[in-house]
């Protein structure tokens, strides 16, 4: 079970939704009262705040956000800044008693309910696992309750032996969210990333609905920063990301992708075809390369051929992409 969250945690978490309102703008009558608080529609689809749009996020370094925080703050930062897939990156360091404080930063983060906290003016949540790990998450976009899908925000995970880990979990997402508001640090784009481009608008919706058997598809709900679902209303889905390290392996044989060699991989129940290519070798600090991957699913088993829809697909997207 959870434990419940420290009081210093609770009233930080307060002080940054108040610095936070202020560095936005919101006024004051007196200096004596205190700054309302916005309210935020996090069960209802859209953008919660401009400075985190998907297109502005996705051209921010993750690695240097989390470099630009005062980690010295709590202890050693380690050297190496470490990237995990896109979007994400962690500082392996130690505290002042020289024990493990790992934090780790991840730009695309499924939330819960937040709604208990507010953290840089964000709407937020707090919790740990019952030991040493703290995961604190401010929300940027709102949820489709239609499609189950949760609202999306930055995350801080924390593990530290520490008593009250929670405390500078959340204070250090708050240095982020200040970060990302008034000098993100630009991410050097390289030259054939895939980070840089939107899952979402690099197919044709007519591309999209061909595959979904001529269903209007609906990306409501499944907009992330590097992938994106479409949901048709006769059952069909599909789905484009960009990932970080191998694509799958298979015995069937490759499918030509106009000289890329792709991963075909189909499954049963239900019907379902995907397709994974390698788009660019070493793509970071750790070697890992990065590739797409293409899927469609008939989770009502309507007649057609997933494969053969997928396929097309990932040729679209093969073409829209540079060559790495």
């Amino acid at each position: 079970m959870p434990r419940p969250v420290t009081l210093i945690a609770v009233l930080l978490a307060v002080f940054t939704a108040v610095s936070g309102c202020a560095s936005a703008g919101a006024k004051s009558v007196s200096s004596r009262r205190t700054v309302e608080v916005p309210k935020f529609e996090t069960n209802k689809p859209g953008l919660l705040d401009p400075a985190f749009a998907p297109d502005r996020l996705r051209g921010v370094d993750v690695c240097a956000t989390l470099q630009a925080v005062d980690l010295s703050k709590y202890g050693t930062p380690a050297p190496q800044f470490t990237p995990n897939g896109l979007g994400t990156c962690a500082n392996y360091m130690k505290d002042r008693y020289g024990k493990d404080f790992d934090v780790t930063l991840y730009f695309d983060a499924e939330t819960g309910q937040p709604s208990t906290h507010r953290i840089g003016g964000l709407p937020a949540e707090i919790t740990d696992n019952g030991s040493d790990t703290c995961f604190t998450r401010a929300a940027y976009t709102g949820a489709e309750t239609r499609l189950l899908a949760a609202p999306r925000g930055l995350e801080i995970q924390l593990r530290s032996d520490q008593a009250d880990v929670c405390s500078p979990a959340v204070q250090i997402l708050a240095d982020v969210v200040e970060i990302i508001r008034t000098k993100p640090p630009v991410s050097p784009r390289v030259s054939g990333g895939l980070a840089g481009f939107d899952p979402c608008g690099i197919l044709d919706q007519a591309a999209v609905r061909d595959a979904s058997m001529g269903a209007t598809p609906d990306s409501t709900g499944g907009e992330g920063l590097y992938k994106c679902e479409w949901f048709a209303g006769n059952g069909v889905s599909v789905e484009l990301s960009f990932e970080v390290g191998d694509p799958q392996s298979t015995a069937l044989p490759p499918l030509d992708l106009g000289g890329v060699r792709a991963v075909v991989v189909p499954t049963n129940d239900p019907p379902t075809c995907e397709i994974e290519w390698e788009h660019r070798k070493k793509a970071n600090a750790a070697g890992e390369s990065e590739y797409v991957h293409v899927e469609v699913m008939n989770m009502n088993n309507i007649p057609m051929d997933t494969c053969a829809n997928a396929t097309n697909l990932a040729r679209q997207v093969r073409a829209k992409l540079p060559t790495a």
